[in-house]
């Protein structure tokens, strides 16, 4: 009888046979513990894909982040190059301008012994063969402190001019 009691408890039917009474609160309840099983396991399932949810996303955010940090690094590194490109460009304009001021303190050295009077003096005597002016080859200019330059009005002109020019002007009026 105890199995046919377990037996009916299995289907589901709470009859009992005889003049015993059924319990109040079964030992076993099959619907119950297959309901609260079936919850639980919902239950979980959701947990499970709202833990995967929060994985997904969390796993998107770390990419986001490691990306970020990868352009970040990338960048830094070539604005790295490019500064480096810019030292190597100055140093080279540098050194440029170093030997740009040498060739021009060799140049001025040589200029200034070129200029120099003796010097000059020297190399027209004796490679260009040339000779000092007599004293009656030298014309001495007077020339006005003030300008180097003498404007003379039409008047001064007829003043120094010859008698010739003077009568050729009167004919010419």
């Amino acid at each position: 009888m105890a199995a046919e009691r377990y037996r009916n408890t299995m289907n589901g039917s709470y009859y009992t046979y005889g003049n015993v009474a059924y319990e109040l609160q079964p030992d076993y309840s099959p619907y119950r513990i297959r309901e609260e099983e079936e919850e639980r396991r919902k239950e979980e399932a959701r947990a499970e894909k709202a833990e995967a949810r929060e994985n997904r996303i969390a796993s998107v955010k770390m990419i986001a982040v490691a990306l970020v940090l990868f352009i970040g690094c990338i960048a830094f590194m070539s604005m790295n190059v490019l500064v480096d490109n810019a030292e190597v460009s100055l140093r080279q304009q540098k050194n440029d301008l170093d030997n740009l001021k040498a060739a021009n303190a060799i140049l001025e050295a040589e200029m200034a012994e070129q200029l120099d009077m003796d010097y000059i003096k020297q190399e027209a005597t004796e490679r260009l063969g040339m000779n000092e002016p007599q004293s009656y080859q030298v014309v001495y200019i007077d020339v006005p402190k003030q300008s180097y330059t003498v404007q003379h009005n039409a008047d001064d002109a007829a003043e120094g001019a010859s008698i010739l020019a003077k009568v050729t002007n009167i004919w010419k009026d």
